[in-house]
């Protein structure tokens, strides 16, 4: 019953990382189309704010940040078998996700601006961390 709560904190821990960084970006791209004012700023400072807070609780603190960028050499055999299928799955849904987004600003002829490029890296980065914390019923601090 623990293991089910502890995988249910971490997967509550990714959805909230992600909807605050997808709300970072589009309060972004709202404040810049718009014109920024008080009520905006402070609702994106407000969402980086949460986004930092979750990031560390939900990668920092469980050692999923540190376990997805550790070399190989320092993996046993059944950590490489979990880091190779999280790469696999990450990256198989960041490469549809990126190039459907592409596809949509091209479509609407909208550039693409710094924010949502930084956050695409971020999430190339948290992206496998996050397949091991969702789809994980025993992950010991790595």
């Amino acid at each position: 019953m623990e293991q089910k709560i502890i995988i249910s904190k971490r997967r509550l821990g990714v959805v909230v990382t992600f909807l605050t960084l997808l709300g970072v970006v589009f309060v972004f791209e709202y404040g810049v189309t718009e014109q920024w004012n008080n009520i905006l700023k402070i609702v994106e400072i407000g969402l980086i704010i949460v986004f930092v807070i979750s990031f560390v609780v939900t990668y920092v603190k469980t050692g999923l940040w540190k376990f997805t960028h550790k070399s190989l050499d320092k993996l046993d055999e059944r950590e490489v078998l979990l880091t190779s299928k999280s790469l696999r799955y990450a990256y198989g849904i960041f490469t549809i996700m990126v190039l459907g987004l592409l596809l949509s600003f091209s479509v609407i002829g909208r550039p693409i601006n710094i924010i949502l490029v930084v956050s695409l890296i971020l999430v190339a980065h948290i992206l496998p961390a996050s397949v091991i914390a969702w789809t994980e019923r025993r992950f010991e601090n790595g």
